[in-house]
C-alpha cells in the first residue's frame, strides 16, 4: 500500500501555494535543493511528476492540483484532529461513561451528576443505571469510565476509592405483624417471604448471605426486577424486603411503608467508586472522579457507620 510522507506532503503544499521552490524554501527555512528533493521524493513514492518547469515558471500538473486539494482537506483535518485532542486534556469537554448498580444509580448518583452538568456543561454524559453483575461486566469490558457499586469486582484489577454508606433496612407494610415492635429476633422474620431483587443484584447477595451465614433457608415470595415493584409489593402485603434507606424515603413520610426494628439490622455496606486499574482516565473522568470524592461521605474517613 502506498502511503504518504506528511512531511513531504507539508513541503509540497507550500510549494504549490507559491508555485515557486525559492519562495517555498525562504518559508519553510529550508535549502532550495532541501526542497526539491523532498518534491523528488514524493514523486517517486506516488509514480507521478507534481510540477511542469517551462521556463523559469513553476506550473501544477493535473495530479499536482488533485493533490493539492486534498493536501488542503487533510491539513484542515488533522489540524482539527489536534484541536480535538487539545481540548480533551480539559476536563470541560469529551464524553463521561458512568455506570452504577441500581440503587445508588436511582437516587445518588443523578443529583451529583445534575452538580457536576452545572459545571461541566460542555461534557456528554452517560449514566448506566444496571444491576451489580451488568455493572461489572462494563467495567471488564472497558464500555464505562467509572463506576459506583456496592460489591466490588474481585476477579478483575481495580481502583477503589470509598464513596458512600448504604445502610440496608427491612421494611413491610404498615399493617403488618411485626410493624411497631422494637428489637424483634431474627427468628422472627425467618418466617416471612421474602420480595427479592434478580440475581445479580447486590441486594439480594447480601441477604442471602445472611440467611446463609444463620444456616436457615430464605423463603422468597416473588423476584421483582426493580426497587420500584418491590416497594409496591411490600406496600401491597406480598412480604418484606432489603432495600437501600435512600430509596424509602418517600413511602415512609407518607406512611405506606415501615421499617422493622430486627436484630442484626440495618444491614452497613459500602458504596464505593471503581475504575480499571490500568485505565487511562480522561482529564474528564479524572474531574468526576474528583468530584465524587469531594461529595463522598465524610464518615467514610473516619470509617464510622450509619448509628441504627
Amino acid at each position: 500500500m502506498r502511503t504518504l510522507n506528511l512531511h513531504q506532503l507539508a513541503t509540497f503544499q507550500v510549494v504549490a501555494k507559491h508555485c515557486s521552490f525559492v519562495r517555498a524554501a525562504e518559508e519553510l527555512h529550508f535549502s532550495q535543493p532541501a526542497v526539491s528533493a523532498q518534491i523528488r521524493q514524493l514523486e517517486e513514492s506516488l509514480g507521478v511528476k507534481l510540477f511542469d518547469q517551462i521556463g523559469r515558471k513553476t506550473h501544477l500538473t493535473q495530479a499536482g492540483e488533485e493533490l493539492y486539494l486534498y493536501s488542503q482537506k487533510i491539513f484542515s483535518v488533522i489540524e482539527e484532529a489536534l484541536e480535538v485532542i487539545e481540548s480533551l486534556r480539559s476536563p470541560h469537554y469529551g464524553r463521561l461513561s458512568v455506570a452504577a448498580d441500581t440503587t445508588v444509580g436511582s437516587y445518588v448518583i443523578p443529583r451529583l451528576l445534575g452538580k457536576f452538568h452545572q459545571m461541566y456543561p460542555e461534557v456528554e454524559i452517560t449514566l448506566n443505571v444496571l444491576n451489580r453483575a451488568a455493572v461489572v461486566d462494563a467495567l471488564a469490558n472497558n464500555r464505562i469510565d467509572i463506576a459506583v457499586v456496592g460489591r466490588v469486582p474481585d476477579d478483575i484489577p481495580v481502583v477503589i476509592e470509598p464513596f458512600a454508606f448504604n445502610e440496608l433496612v427491612l421494611v413491610a407494610a404498615p399493617t403488618h405483624r411485626l410493624a411497631g415492635h422494637s428489637k424483634v429476633p431474627f427468628e422472627e422474620v425467618t418466617r416471612e417471604t421474602f420480595l427479592l431483587r434478580e440475581v445479580g443484584s447486590g441486594t439480594r447477595a447480601a441477604l442471602e448471605g445472611l440467611f446463609q451465614e444463620a444456616g436457615v433457608p430464605l423463603k422468597v415470595a416473588m423476584q421483582v426486577g426493580n426497587n420500584s415493584a418491590i416497594k409496591q409489593g411490600v406496600a401491597a402485603g406480598l412480604g418484606i424486603a432489603l432495600i437501600s434507606r435512600v430509596a424509602i424515603d418517600m413511602e415512609l413520610e407518607t406512611g405506606r411503608l415501615v421499617i422493622l426494628d430486627v436484630e442484626g439490622f440495618p444491614i452497613i455496606r459500602q458504596w464505593r467508586i471503581v475504575h480499571l486499574k490500568d485505565k487511562n482516565l480522561s482529564a474528564t473522568a479524572r474531574a468526576f472522579k474528583l468530584f465524587l470524592l469531594q461529595h463522598a461521605d465524610k464518615r467514610l474517613r473516619k470509617q464510622e457507620p450509619p448509628r441504627s
